[in-house]
């Protein structure tokens, strides 16, 4: 049976996305570390998503990419390397080609469209770049919003308190960060009377 590959962060997007794909055949999710303050945490969640799942689980560990491309700047962001998603892509492609997957599946979502990377004319050439190679590139969760995705995972029983958002990589959520901040508007908007609980 061909597979597909996860790029799985142990966020929402992409939880949501190892539990529905599983549903559809093969799967593998792949964990990408590339130096980021949250990443511990990310593969904490990731991992125990897998478990839940059965779902086999692979790290590519390039910590080292945050110190090698951080620039002349002593700050060190909470997100070090810009344009992830095209890395993490390559990645992942270069993985489907090595085990003759079909797709790879990534969980941006229609408010990923604010940044560069989210936005279909990025994206776009990506997927093509992949199809040449006979690789296809799914992002299944485009146009949904991230309390749309939210919805769908409770019905696939998700259960969202043991993904991880937070940019600063603390323990617990932060509340504060732009992610944790998405977050906790999405799951509210989810608490009212015609909605399902959080």
């Amino acid at each position: 049976m061909p597979t597909d590959i996860v790029l799985l962060s142990g966020g929402i997007e992409s939880t949501t996305l190892l539990y529905e794909a599983r549903t559809q055949g093969e799967l593998r999710a792949l964990f990408i570390d590339y130096g980021q303050s949250a990443a511990l945490q990310e593969r904490r969640a990731a991992a125990a998503a897998c478990v839940r799942t059965d779902t086999p689980f692979t790290v590519i560990n390039l910590k080292r990419l945050a110190i090698d491309l951080r620039g002349p700047t002593a700050i060190r962001p909470h997100v070090p390397l810009r344009a992830r998603n095209l890395l993490a892509v390559s990645l992942a492609a270069n993985w489907a080609l090595q085990t003759q997957a079909r797709r790879v599946l990534l969980g941006l979502q229609r408010e990923d469209q604010k940044h560069p990377e989210g936005r279909p004319d990025f994206t776009r050439p990506l997927s093509e770049c992949l199809a040449s190679l006979k690789v296809v590139l799914e992002i299944p969760y485009r146009e949904l919003s991230k309390a749309d995705v939210i919805a769908r995972g409770l019905a696939l029983g998700v259960d969202y308190t043991l993904t991880y958002s937070c940019l600063l990589g603390h323990r617990a959520h932060c509340g504060q960060c732009p992610q944790c901040q998405a977050r906790d508007s999405a799951l509210r908007g989810l608490e009212s009377p015609s909605g399902p609980p959080k």
